[in-house]
């Protein structure tokens, strides 16, 4: 019996670390697709023709979806907040898309800007 309580021990140990390492990887992980997030906005702010834009755009949704996702310890209301908001905004934009209408598909997208600009702020992302 005195064989088990170490093992015990050693499983208890590595499970904590395993938590604690789960977090900054968390962290990390929205940190990278906010990254892609901002360079997809920028290559469909930079499109001259819809069906690039629509490419960007539609990376940017599957972004958006997976770090909808996403558990954000430190405020998980505020970021679930945050992130319906800015879903709004990017079904205006798809509305434009739907409508085939880049500058008005690149005026909505741009309304996403001041709603980051604000949860990060307020997120301290």
């Amino acid at each position: 019996m005195t064989l088990t309580r170490p093992f015990a021990q050693l499983g208890l140990t590595l499970l904590t670390l395993a938590c604690l390492a789960t977090a900054p990887a968390q962290a990390g992980e929205i940190k990278n697709v906010m990254k892609d997030m901002k360079t997809t906005v920028k290559a469909a702010m930079a499109s001259n023709s819809m069906a690039d834009f629509n490419k960007y755009f539609t990376q940017l949704q599957a972004d958006v979806a997976k770090a909808s996702k996403l558990p954000l310890k430190k405020d998980q209301p505020t970021y679930d907040k945050g992130m319906k908001e800015l879903q709004q905004q990017l079904d205006a934009v798809s509305q434009a898309v739907k409508a085939n209408d880049l500058p008005a598909a690149k005026a909505a997208l741009q309304k996403t800007d001041p709603i980051k600009k604000h949860y990060h702020k307020q997120l301290d992302v």
